[in-house]
């Protein structure tokens, strides 16, 4: 228990205490205030900055995976006239791409050829693909406020080779 005398001690104490360290006791508990007050605020932040490298990867990812696709389309047919169907392009993208695209053996990975393989020399292929983005959001969508795309597509040509 806290007797007056004891009280008398403690007061005389801090005034004899230099005027430096009853200034850093008094910051002290305000600078834990003001960390209580931001930290909330810095952490939704570092979240959000997290969730949109995580599709900012799977972007760059597709788009490799949908250049080296277009790019094995065009080049396809070898001179023996063996040509690759649209389901080679697909497994050519998928073997060759980011484990971030190439998950689940590409569940979340759909793609289209156009046209059809074999082109002739001289002409374009396309590959569209289209990568879901679901299961990589790892925050409620949308966060406040801030909404995550659901999914990415990519498009890219080629001039046939072969």
């Amino acid at each position: 228990m806290i007797t007056d005398e004891n009280k008398d001690l403690m007061k005389s104490a801090a005034l004899n205490m230099p005027s430096g360290a009853r200034r850093w006791l008094s910051s002290h508990g305000q600078a834990m205030v003001e960390l209580a007050l931001l930290l909330p605020v810095l952490l939704i932040v570092l979240l959000l900055g997290i969730q949109f490298a995580i599709i900012g990867l799977a972007a760059l990812g597709l788009g490799q995976a949908n250049y080296q696709g277009a790019r094995y389309a065009a080049v396809q047919c070898t001179g023996s006239g063996s040509c690759s169907t649209a389901a080679d392009v697909r497994t050519f993208m998928l073997n060759n791409s980011s484990p971030m695209i190439s998950a689940s053996s590409g569940r979340y990975l759909t793609s289209t050829v156009s046209p059809a393989p074999p082109c002739s020399f001289g002409t374009s292929v396309t590959v569209s693909v289209t990568f879901d983005t679901k299961h990589l959001v790892i925050l409620p969508n949308p966060f406040f406020g801030v909404s995550f795309p659901t999914s990415l597509s990519s498009t890219e040509s080629a001039f046939c080779e072969g």
